[in-house]
C-alpha cells in the first residue's frame, strides 16, 4: 500500500471514529435509559450525576437527594404514560436537560417534572411535549429558574419543537374567569404549584400551555422576570397570600393575570400588554384585598384592570395606556386607592358601577394624570387647581348592549366628557379625582394637554 493510500485509510478511520462519537452523543445509548436509571438508584445521598449528551428513555424516579446535571442538553424522554421525572426526595437539583413525552392524563397531573418533596431546583431545562411543565404538589421551597416550557400543539399531540418560541402564532381562545377554551382544555399548565410556601419562580419562558403559572393555596413566593405569552391566563391564581410578582411580562394571552380570593400581594414593574379579545383582561383582581399594584405597564388590552369585590387595595404609579377600558371598578369594591397613575390613550379611562364613593382617586394630596384634564396649575406645584371628573357615560350598558360601544369617542360623547370634567352632570356615573397631576412645564391656561 502506498503512503498516500495509507493516509487515506487513516483519514477515513479517524473520520469514522469522529462520526461515531457524534452519533453516540446524539442517539440513545445501547441500554436505553437503563444505565442512567441505575446510576440514579445507586447514587449516594448528596451525589452529583453528570449526564453526557444523548437520548435517555425514562421515566425516571429520583428518591434521594442528588444533583443531576446535563452536558450538551441530553434528552430525557418519557413513555407517555406518566411523569418524565418524578422527584420524591428533598434537595434534588435538575439542570441542563431537554425533557419531553409525559403522559396526558389531567386527572393524574402528568408532568415533565413532578415534585412532591421540598427544596427542589429545576433550572435551565427545555420542557416540551408534556402535559404540565413543572408540577409542585404540597412541597415547599422549590426554585424553578431559567427554563423554557413549550406546551402541547392545538391538537394536544405534540409540541412545536421546531418553532421559535417567541414567534407569533394564532391567539388562544378566550375564557371568562375559569372557563377553558375548547382548544386548550387538553393542555396542562406551564408551572403548576399547589398547597405549599416559599418558592422562587424566575426567568422562565412559557408558551402555548393552558395557563402559564397556576397557584392554588401558595403563600410567600416570589415570581420575577418571567416571559409568558400565547396562553389562556399568564398567571392564574387563587387562595394564595403574601406573594410578590415583579418584572414579569404577560402578553398576547386571553388574559394577562387573573388573581382571585387572596390578600397581601405585591405586583410591581410587571408588563400586562396586548391581552385582547372580547373578554380579555390585562389584570383581573377578583375578591383580592390589601394588595399593592404599583409601577406596572398595563397597555393595549381590552380591559386594563378589572377590580371586582376588592377591598383596601392600592393602585399606584402605573401606566395605563391604549386599552379599550383602562380600569373597571365594581360597586362591590371599597376603600381602594388609585393615585399616581397615568391614563393615556384609553377609549374609556374608567368604567364604574354604582356611586363608587368609598374608593379614593387621590392619596396624600396626589391624584392621577388624565388625558384631556385641565392643566390649570397657577401655583406650579404639579397639582391641578380644579378637580377632574371622569365621566362613565354608558357604564353597564356596554355589557347589555355591546353595539353602544360604537358611540365611544363620538363628538357627542367627547362634548359631554368635556362638560362633565368642568361641571358635574347630575346623576352621571363616574369618578372624581380631587388632586389631578399636571406635568411640570405644561400650560397653566386651562387648555387641554
Amino acid at each position: 500500500m502506498t503512503t498516500h493510500a495509507r493516509l487515506l485509510v487513516l483519514s477515513a478511520a479517524l473520520s469514522a471514529a469522529a462520526l461515531g462519537r457524534v452519533a453516540a452523543g446524539s442517539t440513545e445509548p445501547a441500554d436505553g435509559g437503563a444505565g442512567l436509571r441505575a446510576r440514579i438508584a445507586a447514587a449516594a445521598p448528596g451525589a452529583t450525576i453528570h449526564v453526557a449528551a444523548g437520548r435517555y428513555t425514562g421515566p425516571f424516579v429520583i428518591d434521594r437527594p442528588l444533583t443531576l446535571i446535563g452536558h450538551g442538553r441530553p434528552l430525557l424522554v418519557g413513555d407517555r404514560t406518566t411523569h418524565v421525572i418524578a422527584v420524591r426526595a428533598a434537595d434534588v437539583a435538575i439542570e441542563g436537560f431537554e425533557i419531553r413525552g409525559s403522559g396526558l392524563d389531567l386527572s393524574l397531573d402528568h408532568a415533565g417534572v413532578h415534585v412532591t418533596a421540598p427544596r427542589v431546583i429545576v433550572r435551565d431545562n427545555r420542557i416540551v411535549e408534556c402535559l404540565h411543565g413543572v408540577y409542585v404538589r404540597h412541597a415547599d421551597g422549590a426554585r424553578i429558574e431559567g427554563n423554557t416550557i413549550l406546551g402541547l400543539a392545538p391538537d394536544g399531540a405534540a409540541a412545536r419543537e421546531t418553532v421559535d418560541p417567541l414567534a407569533p402564532l394564532p391567539k388562544p381562545g378566550e375564557g371568562e374567569l375559569c372557563a377553558a377554551p375548547v382548544n386548550q382544555n387538553r393542555r396542562g399548565n406551564g408551572i403548576h404549584i399547589w398547597n405549599s410556601v416559599g418558592h422562587t419562580i424566575a426567568g422562565n419562558v412559557i408558551r402555548d400551555t393552558r395557563d402559564g403559572i397556576y397557584f392554588s393555596f401558595v403563600d410567600r413566593t416570589t415570581v420575577r422576570d418571567n416571559d409568558i405569552a400565547r396562553v389562556r391566563y399568564g398567571l392564574h391564581y387563587m387562595y394564595s397570600d403574601e406573594n410578590r410578582f415583579e418584572a414579569n411580562l404577560f402578553s398576547d394571552n386571553a388574559a394577562g393575570a387573573a388573581l382571585m380570593y387572596s390578600k397581601g400581594l405585591t405586583l410591581t414593574r410587571n408588563r400586562f400588554v396586548a391581552n385582547h379579545g372580547v373578554r380579555a383582561y390585562g389584570l383581573l383582581l377578583q375578591s383580592v384585598d390589601d394588595t399593592e399594584v404599583s409601577a406596572n405597564e398595563i397597555s393595549g388590552n381590552t380591559l386594563g384592570v378589572f377590580l371586582e369585590n376588592g377591598h383596601a387595595n392600592r393602585v399606584l404609579d402605573n401606566r395605563i395606556a391604549g386599552n379599550h377600558v383602562g380600569i373597571r371598578v365594581s360597586d362591590s369594591s371599597d376603600a381602594n386607592v388609585f393615585a399616581g397613575n397615568r391614563f393615556t390613550g384609553n377609549i374609556h379611562p374608567v368604567e364604574t358601577t354604582g356611586d363608587n364613593e368609598s374608593n379614593k382617586w387621590a392619596a396624600g394630596g396626589r391624584g392621577n394624570h388624565w388625558d384631556g384634564a385641565s392643566t390649570l396649575d397657577l401655583d406650579g406645584n404639579g397639582i391641578a387647581d380644579l378637580p377632574h371628573r371622569e365621566l362613565d357615560l354608558f357604564g353597564g350598558l356596554r355589557h347589555e348592549l355591546p353595539a353602544i360601544g360604537l358611540l365611544a369617542g363620538s363628538p357627542a360623547e367627547r362634548l359631554l366628557r368635556f362638560v362633565h370634567a368642568r361641571l358635574a352632570i347630575p346623576g352621571a356615573a363616574g369618578i372624581v379625582d380631587h388632586a389631578p397631576l399636571v406635568d411640570r412645564g405644561s400650560s397653566v391656561t386651562g387648555a387641554s394637554r
